[in-house]
């Protein structure tokens, strides 16, 4: 009787996912199945309207992307180095800042909880606004970084900023701007797990503030710190707000691979050289979150 009554428990339970699993597979699972057919496809503005008969190129388009021969291979190699680039400045600092404002957050002064709610500001402002923001900041002529520049004697003209060799810089500091905070309240969660008896012995036996940092504070926090960074990586591998709102659909020399396959895909029409592009990015990413996977559970098992 109670083997029954499971049973019809976990048939009860199938029901109550199919939606979801439906859902998955209409919005997820057959866009990327639809998407990784396309790839092998040389589909374009042409053969879109009959694309059943398109011609099939096999691994044509995957060799035209790593080639360094022909132009979109070369951009697209150069979309990925921008966004290591963009990925080896923006995760480091935006780490550092939110270490020290969470280190600076854990003690114990008046008005905490309102400063906390308050760093969180540029991470929950949609990224619509606040890289149109910085768009306006950036601004040759009526922007404030030229502005104070110029006040300050460190220019004699207005830099352009989202045009050329700057605009990489540009969109570093405005990430940095926008997504320190979020490094800040994972880390400030990490250090409100290290228990307090062991900084008193710490104390007790004559270490000195830096060599509480290194001996108890860091080797604590080095599971979230892990966790943390991957996962930053996983998001900055396929930035796109970003580069996008403050540089527009052209960026130049500024193409990361989210807004180069936008601009390969619906731009020049060429849906088969995007689409590989995609599954290529896909599958970077993929990696990154079984590596993502690993070093959580290995975190887990630390704590």
């Amino acid at each position: 009787m109670g083997t029954s009554l499971k049973d019809k428990a976990e048939r009860k339970a199938y029901w109550f996912i199919l939606p979801s699993i439906i859902c998955m597979l209409i919005v997820h699972f057959i866009p990327i199945i639809w998407g990784v057919y396309i790839s092998f496809l040389d589909l374009d503005i042409y053969t879109l309207a009959q694309w059943t008969s398109a011609p099939f190129v096999g691994l044509g388009n995957f060799i035209r992307i790593f080639s360094g021969k022909v132009a979109v291979g070369q951009k697209f190699m150069r979309s990925v180095y921008t966004v290591i680039v963009y990925g080896l400045i923006t995760i480091p600092v935006g780490y550092v800042i939110g270490l020290l404002v969470a280190l600076l957050l854990n003690r114990n002064f008046v008005g905490r909880t309102f400063v906390r709610g308050i760093i969180l500001l540029p991470y929950i402002t949609p990224d619509s606004v606040a890289y149109n923001v910085w768009r306006f900041i950036f601004q040759a002529r009526i922007g404030l970084v030229n502005k104070y520049l110029l006040q300050l004697g460190l220019i004699k003209e207005p830099l352009i900023w989202l045009v050329g060799k700057r605009a990489l810089t540009a969109v570093i500091i405005a990430s940095i701007w926008k997504g320190w905070p979020f490094a800040c309240l994972i880390l400030l969660a990490g250090l409100q797990g290290i228990p307090p008896e062991l900084y008193e012995a710490a104390r007790i036996d004559g270490a000195s503030p830096w060599q509480q940092f290194t001996h108890v504070t860091f080797p604590l926090l080095l599971p979230v710190t892990k966790t943390l960074l991957v996962l930053n990586v996983i998001w900055n591998f396929h930035a796109f707000n970003q580069f996008y709102i403050l540089l527009g659909g052209s960026p130049g020399d500024a193409h990361v691979p989210s807004t180069f396959i936008m601009q390969e895909a619906f731009s020049n029409l060429h849906y088969g050289l995007g689409s590989a592009m995609s599954v290529v990015l896909m599958v970077i990413v993929l990696i990154m979150t079984v590596i993502a996977l690993r070093i959580k559970r290995g975190a887990s098992h630390e704590f």
